[in-house]
């Protein structure tokens, strides 16, 4: 995942507005809406600072954590492997990268969630 994506799923996770985030760094909740949209990047006092209160790396906030997207992608491509359905959609979901694989999970959840 991106640095854009970590902030927001890690803020929300922590049960964070974008305000509350904003005030424990100093910043605007204007400025966490922008790191969140990909439209700037925190510096680097604030990727530390975020780092302490979600209780994780920098390479993880950071996307670089190869371990994390290789787990997330295992558990994607197990679920496919298991579930025909999704492996009827998914032929070939070994060769895909982690981002499609997320991509395609979101995609399926949210269907799921229409069918309910």
């Amino acid at each position: 995942m991106s640095l854009s994506e970590n902030i927001r799923l890690y803020r929300e996770k922590a049960g964070m507005y974008q305000s509350d985030l904003g005030k424990a760094l100093g910043v605007s909740a204007q400025a966490v809406s922008k790191w969140e949209l990909g439209k700037a990047e925190p510096d680097s006092d604030s990727i530390i600072k975020m780092c302490q209160l979600f209780g994780i790396t920098s390479d993880i906030l950071l996307g670089t954590d190869i371990d994390v997207q290789q787990d997330e992608a295992f558990a994607i491509r197990e679920r496919l492997r298991r579930d025909p359905n999704y492996r009827l959609l998914f032929e070939n979901a070994w060769k895909a990268s982690p981002e499609h694989l997320r991509a395609a999970a979101a995609m399926l959840k949210a269907l799921e969630g229409g069918q309910e």
